[in-house]
């Protein structure tokens, strides 16, 4: 009884209209083949700007992905432009997971994700309506596309109930450092094509200061750069020296590689932007 009670409540929610509003501060939930998607307001700043989220939550075993999704899958897409009265829209993305299935690598978040956001009005005077179209993808043994159409009118009120649900996974996403500065997160002290014959990767040394976890490292770069699992070479004390592999790379890319560093971490999750110097093949 009680089993086919939750699973009246998770149709309940699952067949709400797309783009109805409801209450509490958060959209009415979009429904998917294995998911289900709303926009939820946190509050707004002292400086104006408002804080909202976007809830992703899926069936057990299902995962979305995140910008980088690894071997296969597809980042979701945001939509704000239907929105009204927004002068600026700023997404955050909380620090991901690496999962291994069948021997391929996916980057992205199981069964449940909110994606944070600050809004800012074009006129801090009229009333902020978000409209988002998403398009993203769920996942177990086959990959799913999903779409979604939400909209939230933003209340003005400093917080809001589920405030707190945006709070959590707002402290989940990765703090920016400078390269070389250490502190009580992780920090990069150095980055370096590896140039023996044969091997095609980048080492890293990682600084993780006393009380930190390191879970795991992801490294991006432009379009076409592909890095794939990092091993660990050496640890020594308060500091890691880890190893990824270039899996795909533009045919002769060589100079100044803008990358950025994901540390995935606890209590605080690091991310690093960096130039990595890339020497240009040998003949």
């Amino acid at each position: 009884m009680r089993l086919k009670a939750a699973t009246c409540a998770l149709l309940l929610v699952l067949a709400t209209p797309l783009g109805a509003q409801q209450g509490d501060g958060a959209s009415a939930w979009s429904e998917a083949t294995h998911s289900a998607v709303r926009l939820i307001a946190g509050g707004r700043n002292a400086d104006g700007a408002y804080r909202i989220g976007i809830e992703i939550r899926m069936k057990d075993g299902f995962k979305t992905y995140w910008r980088m999704p690894g071997d296969a899958g597809v980042p979701p897409v945001f939509d704000w432009t239907s929105s009204e009265n927004v002068g600026s829209i700023s997404l955050r993305w909380p620090a991901p997971k690496r999962y291994v299935d069948a021997g391929v690598t996916t980057i992205g978040y199981k069964e449940r994700v909110i994606f944070p956001a600050v809004m800012r009005a074009a006129d801090t005077g009229k009333p902020v309506t978000a409209t988002l179209k998403l398009d993203y993808a769920v996942c177990d043994r086959i990959c799913i596309p999903a779409k979604a159409e939400l909209t939230l009118k933003l209340p003005e009120a400093a917080e809001q109930p589920l405030a707190a649900e945006l709070d959590a996974f707002r402290a989940q996403v990765p703090r920016s450092k400078e390269p070389g500065k250490l502190d009580n997160k992780p920090g990069l002290v150095s980055a370096s094509y590896v140039p023996d014959k044969g091997i095609k990767a980048v080492d890293l040394v990682i600084a993780v200061p006393a009380g930190a976890a390191l879970h795991d490292v992801f490294l991006e770069g432009p379009d076409g750069w592909l890095f794939g699992t990092p091993t660990t070479l050496a640890s020594d004390g308060d500091k890691v020296t880890m190893r990824l592999p270039i899996e795909d790379r533009p045919k002769n890319a060589a100079g100044l590689l803008p990358v950025v560093l994901t540390m995935s971490a606890a209590p605080h999750s690091s991310e690093i932007r960096f130039d990595l110097d890339i020497p240009a093949p040998k003949p």
